[in-house]
């Protein structure tokens, strides 16, 4: 089975850390559950590598950018990067025909809730550079969708206001919508 080069990376440092702490694994499967959940709450967001590739992606950059550096907060995501990598790596890869519609449902929900929420240059430009990370994940309306419900998940680890998460996922529904409509 192919897997997505962020859950090859992920799965090395997964391994070193089970070595160092036993109780990761247990941590890791409860957030895989969890993940899982929240991705069940969106039927029209298919669960396949692509779309937990974006979930990992948007939950990195929310962590990276709006987390303090050594902070307790950003302490404990780990479990939530191997619980995603869990729940990832043994998807399939989306290759069908009607992949480029699959998520779109939810973008114009999403849309329609952040309808306020201020898409920033800067936010466009981080969803952007968070996809370039990953070059074998392609830009989907169903992998925005994932990097949208990353960037949610998030939210308990980050301190400060909320308006730097809602231009996240606003630039990721922007990306979403700026993509060719092809059924």
């Amino acid at each position: 089975m192919t897997v997505r080069s962020c859950f090859t990376s992920l799965a090395n440092a997964f391994e070193d850390r089970l070595a160092e702490d036993s109780e990761i694994r247990e941590l890791a499967d409860y957030h895989r559950g969890r993940i899982e959940s929240v991705f069940d709450s969106q039927p029209d967001l298919p669960l396949h590598q692509d779309t937990v590739a974006g979930f990992l992606q948007g939950f990195v950059i929310t962590i990276a950018y709006y987390v303090p550096d050594g902070s307790v907060e950003q302490q404990s995501v780990f479990p939530v990067l191997g619980g995603a990598l869990l729940l990832g790596q043994d998807l399939p890869i989306d290759t069908s025909p009607a992949r480029s519609a699959a998520g779109r449902g939810f973008i114009e929900r999403a849309v329609v809730v952040l309808e306020d929420a201020r898409c920033t240059n800067i936010a466009y430009e981080l969803v952007k550079q968070a996809f370039n990370l990953v070059p074998d994940v392609p830009m989907s309306c169903a992998s925005l969708g994932g990097f949208c419900l990353g960037v949610l998940y998030a939210s308990p680890y980050v301190t400060g206001p909320a308006a730097d998460q809602t231009a996240l996922m606003s630039a990721a529904c922007r990306h979403a919508r700026e993509l060719p409509q092809r059924l």
